[in-house]
């Protein structure tokens, strides 16, 4: 009788241990379908709305910092002469340009902030991994964190614009982080926004040292 109870509360442990087997074996099948299908799925479907929002919301800040300061470009550039005529120095305001990105990185923060909290929609059919049902079924609201300091240079272009008239476009390369967060994961996506901030004709002959492209800065702010 006895012999007949143990033998029987041991098949039992044993079929409770393969269950068992099954159960975390599924959970890690699980884990591993989310990782290699479902993750590189939503990034697919989310990738360049997320590269859009955070370019677009950049692009507002410094548009919006350049029309309340009413930058202009003998703000940022100074030009030099000399005795005849020619151009001796062009010298970026290096106070003035730090102030200036001090400001586009503060707005900026603040729009990548709000874009953050409105987050990105993402059909429920995309969490299957499936390709037939991405962009099916409800949205499922993904939110989006800035992260990390901003970061920016300054780049000159100098273009011929007539016999000794060199036009002088001044840009800013802005570069922003935005990690999309998913379940148990998260995802970093950059993007740089390239604007003009101010531009000039140079009247006088321009060193080539400048032409070449030799007039770039990075803020230190």
């Amino acid at each position: 009788m006895n012999y007949y109870v143990a033998k029987n509360k041991k098949r039992k442990r044993r079929k409770a241990q393969i269950l068992l087997g099954f159960f975390f074996l599924f959970i890690a099948s699980c884990f591993l379908y989310f990782y290699m299908v479902v993750t590189p799925s939503i990034i697919e479907a989310t990738e360049f709305s997320i590269f859009s929002l955070s370019t677009s919301a950049v692009s507002d800040a410094i548009y919006d910092v350049l029309d309340q300061d009413h930058i202009t470009y003998d703000d940022l550039v100074e030009v030099k002469y000399d005795s005849e005529g020619n151009v001796s120095m062009i010298s970026l305001q290096t106070v003035t340009i730090n102030e200036i990105a001090r400001k586009f990185y503060q707005v900026a923060q603040i729009y990548l902030d709000s874009m953050g909290k409105n987050g990105v929609d993402v059909p429920l059919g995309t969490f299957t991994g499936i390709p037939a049902f991405s962009g099916l079924g409800p949205k499922i609201n993904l939110k989006l964190v800035s992260i990390g300091a901003m970061t920016s240079t300054f780049k000159s272009d100098f273009t011929t614009a007539g016999i000794n008239q060199t036009k002088h476009s001044l840009y800013i390369h802005l570069f922003a982080s935005v990690s999309l967060i998913m379940p148990a994961y998260s995802q970093t996506i950059d993007s740089v926004t390239e604007m003009l901030v101010a531009e000039s004709v140079v009247v006088g002959k321009v060193p080539s040292v400048y032409l070449g492209g030799g007039l770039n800065f990075t803020p230190s702010v």
